[in-house]
């Protein structure tokens, strides 16, 4: 057992598949939940844990900045792309065997981790991981930076040089007397903090596709540091409020950009045929719903069309060839851009979206249990690698009944609820 009251499967059963297909569940990167508006929102059925053979090695996602991503960085996204939305649309429509529908989950799970750029759970997400990370960021910004004058700022920054120190320092804690971890955590975390804010205020006031996505990817990387420094200082109840704080931060920032930057004026456009290939009508929904903050599914396409305006039959005696706002009005960065810059930015932010959502939770997990990221890898590397599936351990709560069988036994069945469903003890 990980720790008390969770314990290994090797599937993940019925009811939990059938409550993803319903909307009951739902898949924030490596944490299965109950989704919101339900009557348990926001409670974990199940984590999914990257084995321990991959664990702490494990350098999380692309390191993609619009325009200067490399065609095989592209062809993985691509494959990404193509795998999870077959995979969804699959888990949606039909249900096969368990150990096949199990495996789709845990495969929807890895390219939400590859689109998004961060790992499945916090624990990958540590000082060595962020590091590497940001240093491959920064070769791809300052191949830029002599046509972007505010990357060139961003690179000329004192911040960045505090950033990488402080990094240089946390990445060798494994190696620091113990009397002196502390000490270090706390030097470190304050100074994560300061520029965590003002990298906040930079992407707050980002306003191109360039700047926003590399503040982007500077912020989320230090407030995910600064948060792991609050927990390995065990101090639990912080740690849930800045997880959640940055997460709400994120969230507000990423719909901004999605919907006035990447989507912008014409979210029509996806409609034409230039993207039929490119994007499927499950995908630009998703997009709609995340930055709008609306589910509405298939109802945004309705929309999408009345903003088309463009009738089969016209309308008058004389017929019209080129009449209404159509299709036709050639406005925009161009398709290139389009397929390079602003799509494969969008799927980046909705699978973060999902990863960052899981974050929380998981944080919220250790902090029930006190314990902080390094001693829950501990527990997860020791763990038997006969026991993953697909490369993954996948935690259920332990000792869980229905509510039928607890009705049952008290004589009481007749009042039953129409669908079971679990807690534990």
């Amino acid at each position: 057992m990980v720790f008390p009251g969770w314990e290994v499967t090797r599937l993940i059963p019925p009811d939990v598949i059938f409550g993803l297909m319903t909307g009951q569940y739902k898949q924030y990167g490596g944490v299965i939940r109950w989704a919101a508006g339900t009557e348990n929102a926001g409670q974990i059925v199940r984590h999914l844990l990257p084995a321990s053979s991959q664990f702490l090695n494990f350098v999380p996602g692309l390191n993609f900045i619009p325009g200067i991503i490399n065609s095989m960085q592209m062809a993985d996204l691509k494959d990404a792309v193509k795998n999870n939305t077959a995979l969804l649309t699959q888990l949606s429509t039909q249900v096969g065997s368990l150990s096949q529908t199990t495996q789709q989950v845990l495969q929807v799970a890895t390219g939400t981790a590859v689109l998004s750029g961060l790992g499945l759970v916090v624990s990958t997400v540590g000082f060595v991981a962020i590091n590497n990370k940001l240093n491959k960021i920064d070769d791809k910004l300052k191949s830029i930076q002599k046509d972007i004058q505010d990357i060139q700022h961003f690179l000329a920054s004192s911040e960045r040089a505090k950033l990488f120190a402080a990094l240089d320092a946390l990445m060798k804690l494994d190696k620091t007397p113990h009397e002196h971890r502390s000490a270090i955590l706390l030097n470190s975390r304050s100074t994560l903090t300061e520029i965590n804010m003002r990298y906040r205020e930079l992407l707050l006031n980002a306003t191109t596709l360039e700047t926003a996505m590399a503040y982007e990817e500077y912020f989320v990387l230090t407030a995910l540091a600064q948060i792991r420094c609050t927990a390995e200082l065990k101090m639990f109840d912080v740690v849930q409020h800045e997880a959640q704080e940055a997460n709400q931060f994120w969230q507000t920032q990423g719909r901004r950009i999605a919907k006035d930057i990447l989507i912008g004026a014409y979210p029509e456009r996806f409609l034409a045929s230039d993207f039929v290939d490119a994007v499927t009508v499950a995908e630009l929904v998703s997009w709609l719903d995340f930055a709008n903050e609306e589910v509405k599914h298939y109802s945004w396409i309705d929309d999408l069309r009345r903003k088309v305006d463009e009738s089969w039959y016209s309308k008058g005696w004389i017929p019209v060839f080129h009449g209404g706002s159509g299709f036709n009005k050639n406005i925009g960065v161009g398709l290139e851009k389009e397929q390079t810059m602003i799509i494969p930015s969008l799927r980046k932010l909705v699978a973060r979206s999902n990863v960052f959502e899981g974050y929380v939770a998981q944080y919220d997990m250790l902090a029930a249990h006190h314990l902080t990221p390094t001693e829950f890898e501990q527990q997860v590397t020791v763990l038997p690698e006969a026991d993953a599936i697909e490369g993954y351990f996948i935690l259920e709560p332990a000792k869980t009944v229905t509510v039928e069988h607890a009705l049952v036994a008290q004589g009481e069945a007749s009042q039953r609820p129409k669908f079971p469903f679990y807690w534990t003890k």
